[in-house]
């Protein structure tokens, strides 16, 4: 679908695409400032609490891009819950749209698939981590406003399909442009490593002002612009947890074996994204917080 006609149907996309044209840090940095003060007015002073713990994680995330919580990661229960729920939803294919049943039509033909939104906003679980207190105050902090959450993502990355080392768009470096100022939570659900498509970031480069043009980056220029110790790779086991600004320069390593199965949240000033729902699809679950979640959860 054309650009044009996504801000016909939703008109508040178009701030969504203005702000994504906008690849200088100096206006980007301006307009910012701007959009925090306007969110802040909006929100009525509204706060979120903050610890030592949490101003800790901000300052880490601020300095690298990424910051790992390993005091919430998942236990095996837990684990057990989630993959049990998702057991009896289908899902499609995320580039044809087309809809599937994992066990018995996600051919070789297929290596990445994602769960519905509506699936992915029915699990408890994940509902319950994507509105952690610790994490919104993380994110808060970060954003220097009350979060919203624009996004929530569950896809595979079937890298037992993609023998022959087939790359998509979101495989290779880039930066995400979802908002002016943003950050996303990622959360593994299996155990990863550098073949099932473990996450790579180059920390720090959120901060930069280099390679900031529209397009993919390629490993090639990365590995030159960057020094090596600021690449990291992910791996981690099922229940690895970690946030990080996605503006910042990233990608998956490229998976060709085993499944890897992950669940994201983007959490921004303006929360008006196409991957977001144009209007809430269920009811706000009870001890869930109204502005947080107001674009996929509706109080009556």
């Amino acid at each position: 679908m054309s650009v044009l006609l996504q801000i016909l149907q939703r008109p508040k996309l178009a701030y969504y695409y203005a702000q994504k044209g906008i690849r200088n840090t100096y206006w980007r940095s301006l307009l910012t400032k701007l959009v925090v003060r306007l969110v802040n007015l909006r929100s009525r002073g509204r706060r979120f609490p903050i610890n030592a713990d949490t101003e800790t994680a901000c300052s880490e995330l601020k300095k690298n891009g990424i910051v790992f919580l390993p005091d919430l990661n998942l236990k095996t229960a837990q684990l057990d819950e989630i993959h049990t729920y998702f057991q009896t939803k289908h899902v499609h294919d995320m580039y044809s749209g087309l809809d599937l049943g994992l066990a018995k039509d996600v051919t070789p033909s297929y290596n990445k698939v994602n769960y519905k939104t509506a699936d992915t906003l029915g699990c408890s679980q994940l509902m319950q981590l994507a509105n952690n207190s610790e994490i919104l105050s993380i994110a808060a902090q970060y954003l220097g406003a009350p979060p919203s959450i624009a996004s929530m993502q569950t896809w595979w990355t079937i890298g037992d399909h993609n023998l022959t080392g087939q790359s998509h768009y979101d495989d290779i470096y880039h930066r995400d442009v979802d908002d002016l100022r943003f950050v996303k939570l990622f959360i593994y659900l299996t155990d990863t490593d550098e073949k099932s498509g473990a996450h790579s970031y180059i920390k720090k480069s959120h901060l930069s002002s280099k390679l900031v043009a529209r397009g993919s980056i390629s490993d090639e220029v990365a590995h030159h612009t960057f020094q090596s110790d600021l690449f990291a790779t992910i791996v981690g086991s099922a229940g690895t947890i970690f946030l990080e600004d996605t503006w910042g320069i990233h990608r998956p390593l490229l998976a060709t074996h085993g499944r890897r199965l992950i669940f994201s949240v983007l959490y921004s000033l303006i929360p008006w994204t196409p991957q977001s729902p144009p209007y809430p699809l269920l009811l706000l679950p009870e001890g869930l917080d109204a502005h947080v979640n107001r674009h996929h959860f509706s109080k009556q």
